[in-house]
């Protein structure tokens, strides 16, 4: 395993601190294991090591690979991140500590745990910039912990390096969403549906890409066109989440404009069925008015 580096090193690490102690048979025995990527056999037997000894802390190290490889995010980050600490700052493991401060901060982002995960996704992207994972991690960590700035210039760095990667557009374009920077907004989150028109995310891109539709128009050249945009993406987020939070806003803003091209029946529809959703919502009263007036213009009173 190129990542693990070689038994030599390995050795030269640990030093011959462990010869005859208590745990060196079964630290030996984990590292036969790794030279197989027996990841059950390393979990067992480097377990076992460091139960009997606490200094062979290079069981860790092939620890935090071996749970990650089983998905067990939790234990693959502790490991790594007791054998950052037990090294510190020994030379003959800069490497190692390295792909440590990487895989610790990306088990410990995928075990949901962004506050200790944001500082080794930090050295990690310090090391290698170009790293699409670290960043894309660290973007996605940032954002958990509400560091929106930073997250955003992460999602930025990885569409430089992978402008076919989906999920950064998204994620990006959602922050500068909040932040009501809508051009960027529109462009990013325009991507996003044209590169993975059917992700989960889909719908809530095509309702905030129509919301800043219907925003534009107010000052645009065509607002025709621009509500035309906005139609469709609202119509598409209704498709997919008929009963999200947003669906009251979206038939809100629907019923508003087929209001204003004087579609009776279409206007009808969409305020009623934003009442059905939010009947005591902020624009109900207008749209209880609304209708009041157009079944009284329909009665001929």
């Amino acid at each position: 395993m190129t990542k693990w580096l070689g038994l030599a090193v390995a050795t030269l690490v640990a030093g011959a601190a462990f010869a005859q102690q208590p745990g060196e048979a079964d630290f030996i025995a984990c590292q036969e294991s790794v030279k197989t990527n027996d990841f059950d056999g390393i979990i067992a037997s480097c377990e076992k090591a460091l139960a009997a000894n606490g200094d062979l802390f290079l069981s860790n190290y092939y620890l935090g690979y071996a749970y990650r490889a089983q998905k067990r995010y939790d234990k693959c980050a502790s490991n790594f991140d007791t054998f950052i600490k037990k090294m510190g700052s020994n030379p003959d493991g800069a490497d190692m500590i390295k792909n440590s401060n990487k895989e610790g901060g990306l088990c410990y982002a995928k075990a949901s745990s962004p506050t200790e995960a944001i500082p080794y996704l930090q050295k990690a992207a310090s090391n290698k910039p170009n790293d699409k994972e670290v960043q894309y991690y660290l973007g996605t960590t940032q954002m958990r912990a509400k560091n929106d700035e930073a997250a955003e210039r992460a999602f930025a760095k990885v569409i430089q390096l992978d402008p076919s990667m989906a999920p950064p557009y998204y994620f990006a374009g959602r922050i500068n969403f909040n932040g009501q920077q809508w051009a960027t907004a529109t462009e990013r989150l325009q991507k996003f549906l044209e590169l993975s028109p059917d992700h989960q995310f889909a719908a809530d891109a095509h309702f905030m890409v129509g919301s800043i539709a219907v925003r534009n128009a107010e000052s645009s050249e065509n607002a025709e066109a621009a509500n035309q945009v906005a139609i469709t993406h609202l119509e598409q987020f209704l498709v997919a989440k008929p009963n999200a939070p947003q669906s009251s806003q979206a038939h809100y803003i629907l019923g508003t404009l087929a209001a204003q091209k004087e579609d009776d029946d279409g206007a009808k529809s969409h305020f009623e069925k934003y009442l059905e959703l939010e009947p005591n919502g902020a624009q109900a009263e207008e749209i209880k008015q609304f209708l009041s007036a157009l079944s009284e213009a329909e009665s001929g009173n």
